[in-house]
């Protein structure tokens, strides 16, 4: 067998064995399958690697978020970044992590504005959240007042 079948069959396996845990997760919890949609804009930088602000989660509602990004500014042309981003509501809060992203500058205007995109997958949650998984993508625009940044996806809880 080829090396790029084996690695094809292992992709399919891997995918395979996670779709039903996920499944397994959603019957034995008598959880249900629910769209994630959240959306924060101009967060602010208050520390290296740390973003705070405002946004919205479409199960919470309004939010604060935190984000901690480390980015590896070696890349070219765009930076790969891992990140964990923490949205707390009223109910409780989401935890999820960027294992693997992107910031990308724009071809025009010295860059700006710039491109993210990532994948995430939920780490945690408190509250009406405890217990929460799911995955998702996201992306966003890096401007001069701050990261715009919508996450969707889906989510079991």
């Amino acid at each position: 067998m080829k090396t790029t079948s084996k690695i094809s069959t292992l992709i399919i396996a891997i995918a395979v064995t996670g779709m039903l845990a996920f499944v397994g997760a959603t019957i034995a919890q008598a959880q249900s399958l629910v769209a994630f949609n959240a959306t924060t804009n101009q967060l602010t930088l208050t520390s290296e690697g740390v973003f705070e602000g405002n946004g919205t989660v479409n199960i919470m509602g309004p939010v604060t978020v935190t984000i901690h990004v480390v980015q590896d500014f070696s890349g070219y042309p765009c930076d790969p970044y891992t990140s964990e981003t923490t949205f707390v509501g009223a109910s409780g809060s989401i935890t999820i992590s960027d294992a693997a992203g992107w910031v990308c500058p724009s071809a025009t205007r010295n860059g700006f504005p710039g491109t993210i995109q990532g994948v995430w997958n939920i780490t945690g949650g408190t509250g009406q959240f405890s217990g929460i998984i799911g995955s998702g993508s996201d992306q966003g625009t890096i401007a001069g007042n701050g990261p715009n940044v919508h996450w969707s996806g889906i989510v079991v809880y």
